[in-house]
């Protein structure tokens, strides 16, 4: 939030009732909570300066503006009524690039801020401030603004993003010292409909004059909350992200409403079904319509461009009268000026001042100019007039628009890729459903798959407790059973990417000091600043799974996290920001056990060994974490039969990859074949991977080999295993061969 910089007085500080002034709609809804906690630091006696901490788009700048705000409300203390706000205008200090000028600029405005009682200084982005004033060569200015608060002449209000804090802490020694840290995290469900409902029935509502409906709101919020993309402007912060979505559903759907009429795209899809019907009679009647609709948009289109185009020449008619006004006043000072030097020189008769021009230099109009005015206010009038009918006719059309839920989906999807059919997929549908999709992907861990799935819907449900992440489950078994593998799935389940699982091998946390990768390195140490992987990625999206891969090879101390991540949902960073873990899945995965599975033909015995090796290896109070140790899970080892399910897939996908770039070839592997290829080369000690390790390693580049010099290659290769040499043969189609 920026204010632009006209009306500055000379101390480069803008006054907070001046500030306010320059978002005239504004209203700071749903943040009751934080506006408190920072009104309290500021009554304080000590450590009485803020560094606001958020995410860009959280809202800082909209809490330092509520603060401001609030001291025409009455329940505001009066101590906070009587503190004077000032915010510090970075760029119109540093606009000069002179480091004299700017030093000057400074140490003025603190002269300012500490000759008037009770001021706050309110720097809205502290890494641009410090930033330009190491690249003008006045770092000075920041230890000129710590000296000041060290004597307590006023106090200082700094925001910073997330991704700043490492260059604001380090800007100065006694940052942490000097400043209460006070985190704005996203606003939870309630709130953030709170704010994004008022934001969007208030500011959107009035800049673009069309409806928007509470289902598209509802929308907004639900897309944003639950996916994540790279666009610039739907990566930040809630409430940001939903209220940019809307924004920009209702910038795309004013352009497509403005330039045809609404109501055509329906006729058109009835007339094409009636075509289609071959209902002649009635297609007639809806192509008549649609005629009688096009003319009339068309009518009044042109009367709208026809007013628009009197009203654009009304206005450049009133500024070439008012360049007139300005030439006429000119010519009679200059008149009256040159006479007064003929004065002064003694000669009277040189020049002859009419008595219009010495009329004029007396402060009044003259004849001239007087009729000039007459003709701008009839201007105005007819300008006024043509204002209000062009108003009148777009606001017919605006009336008729609402944005709905539809155009808001519709605009996510063509910003972020994912297809409208899977944004509008019923919530509650695809959670029944979970555990049929999941082993869709994942064979032969049914009971795995079972417990995951109800443990999901019960958190979806809102019936986890509140101070627990929504899941947390351990996976045991051998290697290649399913175990990353069914994270994988239930991440394209819940956020249809991937991607969006976050994972850690935990081989890379074997040492003492990997703690402070997780939460950040301890002060004084290298880094402390910048916080710590696990602790960052989850403040910047904390709706996720978080896959920590083979425990058993991490370091003792990590445990500790784990302890404090399964039991609250929270965890504290090196800097002091807390992260909330209560909308994330954690999912854990260890080998432990992996030979009694291996060497033992009865599950049940295996498992019952695999568990007291693992209560042997860890501490009661983690194992109980997971809900009891009910939600510790063993992995069957994987059968001969799902070994050629998985590998059936796997030759479905690589099918899938031949025609995209070869449309017209398919690959083709019978049954008996797939399943002497699985029984030589499964081995149960790498499971899954190695006849996948196979299909990638011998198959794939026999394929590439056949067809890759043949770009027309169509027809079928056929891929057959020749038991005796225990390898596969392929048989190119003729078009390959010829």
């Amino acid at each position: 939030m920026s204010a632009p910089t006209e009306d500055l007085v000379h101390d480069h500080l803008i006054r907070g009732h001046d500030y306010l002034n320059y978002f005239p709609d504004f209203e700071l809804v749903g943040r009751d909570q934080v506006l408190h906690k920072l009104t309290a630091i500021l009554m304080r006696k000590h450590a009485n300066n803020v560094l606001l901490i958020g995410a860009g788009g959280v809202g800082c700048s909209a809490i330092c503006l509520g603060l401001q705000e609030s001291k025409h409300k009455p329940d505001t203390p009066f101590d906070i009524v009587s503190k004077r706000f000032f915010w510090l205008d970075s760029d119109w200090l540093f606009s000069s690039g002179d480091a004299q000028n700017i030093g000057d600029g400074f140490s003025k405005a603190l002269r300012t801020l500490s000759r008037t009682q009770d001021s706050v200084l309110i720097i809205d982005d502290m890494r641009d401030f410090i930033e330009a004033a190491r690249n003008n060569g006045c770092t000075h200015l920041i230890n000129a603004l710590m000296r000041a608060l060290k004597k307590k002449k006023f106090q200082v209000i700094i925001e910073s993003r997330d991704d700043d804090l490492e260059t604001v802490l380090k800007c100065h020694s006694d940052m942490l010292e000097s400043y209460t840290m006070l985190d704005i995290a996203e606003p939870d469900e309630d709130l953030l409909r709170e704010i994004v409902g008022s934001a969007a029935s208030v500011r959107l509502r009035k800049h673009h004059k069309i409806r928007i409906s509470d289902q598209a709101i509802e929308a907004a919020i639900d897309v944003t909350s639950k996916y994540r993309i790279r666009d610039l402007g739907l990566s930040r912060a809630q409430p940001e992200r939903s209220l940019t979505l809307l924004d920009r559903a209702l910038t795309t759907y004013r352009l497509k409403a403005h330039a045809r009429d609404p109501q055509l795209d329906t006729l058109d899809e009835e007339l094409a079904a009636l075509r289609k019907e071959k209902k002649d009679s009635d297609a007639s009647a809806v192509q008549k319509r649609i005629e009688d609709i096009s003319i009339a948009w068309s009518e009044r289109q042109q009367n709208i461009k026809s007013i628009f185009q009197e009203l654009r020449d009304g206005e450049d008619a009133i500024r070439d009268l008012e360049a007139e006004i300005e030439a006429h006043r000119e010519r009679e000072r200059q008149t009256l000026q040159d006479a007064s030097r003929d004065e002064e020189a003694g000669d009277n008769s040189a020049n002859y001042v009419s008595f219009a021009a010495r009329v004029s230099g007396s402060g009044y109009d003259s004849e001239a100019v007087t009729k000039l005015k007459s003709q701008i206010s009839k201007y105005e009038a007819e300008v006024g007039k043509n204002k209000e009918k062009f108003d009148a006719l777009t606001n017919e059309i605006n009336n008729a628009l609402e944005l709905t839920r539809d155009h808001v989906l519709e605009e996510f999807s063509s910003i972020s890729g994912i297809p409208v059919s899977k944004l509008t997929q019923d919530e509650r549908a695809k959670l029944l459903h979970l555990d049929e999709n999941l082993e869709n992907r994942v064979f032969g861990q049914h009971e795995a798959v079972t417990l995951l799935a109800n443990q999901v819907r019960v958190a979806r449900a809102g019936l986890q407790s509140p101070n627990k992440p929504q899941a947390a489950f351990m996976f045991l078994g051998p290697s290649g059973v399913g175990k990353t593998e069914l994270a994988k799935a239930l991440t394209v389940e819940l956020f249809d990417d991937e991607r969006s699982l976050l994972r850690f091998d935990m081989s890379e946390y074997m040492e003492k000091h990997a703690v402070a990768k997780l939460i950040g390195a301890p002060p004084g140490y290298e880094g402390y600043e910048a916080g710590g992987i696990l602790t960052n990625e989850m403040r910047r999206n904390p709706r996720r799974i978080i896959l920590f891969d083979e425990i058993e090879k991490a370091h003792p101390d990590i445990f500790n996290v784990f302890l404090q991540i399964l039991d609250d949902a929270r965890l504290t960073d090196n800097r002091g920001l807390t992260v909330s873990f209560r909308d994330a899945i954690i999912l854990m995965t260890t080998n432990i056990g992996t030979t009694h599975f291996l060497a033992e033909e009865d599950f049940d015995i295996a498992k019952g060994m695999a568990i007291e090796d693992l209560d042997a290896q860890y501490r009661p109070e983690f194992l109980a974490r997971f809900n009891g140790k009910r939600n510790i899970v063993c992995f069957k080892p994987l059968s001969l039969e799902v070994i050629e399910k998985i590998a059936a897939r796997d030759i479905r996908a690589l099918n899938d990859m031949v025609r995209m770039s070869l449309p017209d070839l398919s690959v083709d592997i019978d049954d008996s074949s797939l399943r002497a290829m699985c029984r030589d080369h499964y081995k149960p000690i790498t499971g899954a991977r190695g006849i996948t390790g196979y299909i990638e390693g011998v198959i794939k580049p026999e394929i590439a080999n056949t067809v890759l010099f043949n770009q027309q290659a169509s027809g079928t290769v056929v891929v057959r295993y020749d038991e005796k040499t225990r390898e596969v043969v392929l048989h190119p189609p003729q078009s390959a061969t010829g």
